[in-house]
Parts: structure tokens; sequence; C-alpha cells
């Protein structure tokens, strides 16, 4: 006696239902695709493309065969797959991201999106509906296109998604800003991490023989190695950025007291700004927000991107050093000519 393929379809999770749409979708427009068309196109393992291929014929009874003339798979006869619903929450997710993606038209990455979201429709029943048009007039983000020449940042990413797969150890030459001064350096990729509009690779650097930050846009060179290295089985992208109050790391661990006036302190109780921190409320609603943080340059630009409605307390030295940053900016400006 068969298997019941509705029942065993419910049970699969939502990329494996995703995959096996996906073949069926080619088989059944009888492009006969082959297993290592499979593992390119849905960028996964031969196992696994392999295993869907075995639970399409075993578990759901497909009439799945392989051609030899053909190099590639059909159905020997007519098929319909159990259909699945997507509920209106995971539509709407799902358009959100194609939408938040979209906003990266007329770049490089256009084809790449366009790409991935063709595979992700060919997934997809056809019964799904919502009502797009009215999401498309009341939802919109501010995405910042990525800085930098972006054919260039596409051709580093493509390296560096080779490398980060293979283990590979690149070498590449990169521009200080900070030092003004260009360097070469070999490294390890860890990690790549998009933030506010420009991308920074996480590598153990063999130069500093540290893990060090690197901006994409910096590096005017890369080129792969043939060796191959270990992984750093101690390293976590959420402890290593965890310290800091985004990117910035370097200096102690120190505890940063800062006072925000009653008008700010509004906003400040609104979001959660580090892990680390804890807010002393004050009778006159102004509050102080203690943060325990790394890498104080990106405090000091944030702390004074609130002007005067916010006051560093702690540590002393950078009390002094956001307050010389204010007196330099009152000689650049000279005194106000109209009121506040």
């Amino acid at each position: 006696m068969g298997k019941d393929p509705k029942r065993a379809f419910g049970n699969r999770n939502r990329a494996a239902l995703g995959r096996i749409y996906y073949i069926d979708a080619l088989v059944r427009a009888r492009t006969f695709p082959s297993v290592a068309r499979l593992v390119e196109e849905l960028e996964t393992s031969r196992r696994t493309v392999e295993r869907e291929l075995e639970y399409l014929r075993d578990q759901l009874n497909a009439p799945l065969e392989y051609d030899r003339t053909q190099g590639g798979y059909h159905y020997a006869r007519d098929f319909q797959l159990p259909p699945f619903t997507l509920s209106e929450g995971e539509v709407l997710a799902l358009f959100l991201g194609t939408k938040l993606l979209s906003q990266y038209r007329g770049t490089p990455y256009e084809k790449l999106i366009a790409d991935a979201f063709e595979k992700i429709c060919l997934a997809l029943p056809e019964t799904v509906s919502l009502d797009f048009s009215l999401v498309n007039q009341t939802i919109s983000f501010a995405v910042e296109r990525p800085r930098g020449d972006e054919q260039h940042l596409l051709h580093l990413q493509e390296l560096l998604g080779r490398a980060l797969r293979e283990r590979c150890t690149v070498s590449l030459d990169y521009y200080s800003a900070s030092r003004d001064a260009d360097t070469s350096r070999r490294v390890d990729p860890f990690h790549l991490r998009h933030h506010q509009g420009a991308w920074y690779l996480i590598a153990f650097c063999h130069l500093r023989r540290e893990v060090r930050m690197f901006a994409l846009d910096r590096i005017t060179n890369l080129r792969l190695t043939a060796v191959r290295f270990t992984p750093d089985p101690d390293f976590d992208i959420s402890a290593y950025l965890g310290d800091s109050l985004a990117l910035e790391r370097g200096g102690e661990l120190e505890e940063v007291r800062i006072h925000f006036d009653s008008f700010q302190a509004r906003y400040i109780r609104e979001r959660q700004w580090h892990p680390s921190q804890e807010i002393d409320e004050h009778p006159d609603g102004s509050l102080t927000l203690a943060l325990r943080v790394r890498g104080l340059g990106e405090v000091k630009r944030w702390v004074m991107s609130f002007g005067s409605r916010a006051e560093v307390l702690a540590p002393e030295y950078f009390r002094r050093q956001v307050g010389a940053e204010v007196l330099g900016m009152a000689g650049t400006y000279g005194p106000p000519t109209v009121p506040f």
C-alpha cells in the first residue's frame, strides 16, 4: 500500500518544500534537470538534491525517471504535487523582503535579486494570493545604496563568497583611511557584515596576528590563494561585535554614562541601544544611560548627534574628548547669531 503523499508532504519544512516545488516545476516543464544543475541552481549539496529526488519518488509517488538521452529527470506520466498553503503573514513577509531588495534596482545586484525571486516564485503554489497593490501603496523602505563602486563590490563579494565556502586564505591590497596608507595583507575570511550602506569583511589578519575588520570599498585588489585554513572554533560574530555600539572595536571595555535631558529622554527610552544598557530615571524626566562598550570613537559620534541634549558624564577622559570636539566646532562656526 502506497504512502499518503498529502500527509507526508505536510511534514516537510518550508525550505525542503521550496526545493521540491522548484524541482517539480523544472521536471514538469520538461527541461530535464540533472543533479549537477539542481545543485548549482538551488545552491545546496548533492546529497540534499538526491534526498529531495528520492522523496519525490518514494514518499510522494512521483513517476520520476532519469532519461539518459537528455541527461536529466522527467515524469513518465502526468503528476501533480499535493498543494501546500502559505499563511497571509508568510506571503506578506515574502513580498516585503522582495520589495526591500528591489530598491537595489539599477545596481549590479538587480539580476541576482531577480534570479533569486524567480526561483522562489517557481516554488510557490498558484493558489497563494494577497492584495500586493495595497501593500505597495502603504509600505516602503529607505535603503542606503552600497558604499563604493558597485561592480567592484559585487566582484569582491563573489570572490569572498567562494573563499568563505572553501575556507580559502585571500591576499588583498587595502587602503587604510585612518592612516592614509596602502598595505598588502593575507587574511582568513570569517564573516561578511553589512552596516549603514557599507560592507565589511571580518577576517584573521596574518600581518597583525588578530581578527580585523576591512571595509570592502577600501579593498583595491583581492586574490584567492591555494592555502586552506581551519576556522577558529571559538570565533563567534555575536561575541566579536557584542562589546561595540555598532562595529568599532578597540581599547578596554569601559562603562560610559550619558545624561539625556527630559526632551531627548522620551526617545532614548524607546530603543534598546546596546545589550548592556542600564537606565537611571530622574525626577525631572531626564535619564542617565549607562553602556559597557569598546570603540569610543563611534560612541562619541553617536553622542554628538544629539547636540546639547546629551552630556557625557563618564569616563572623565572621554568627557574631555567630547568637550574638546564641541569647542572645535564652536571655533569653526563662531558664536551663534540667532537664538536656539
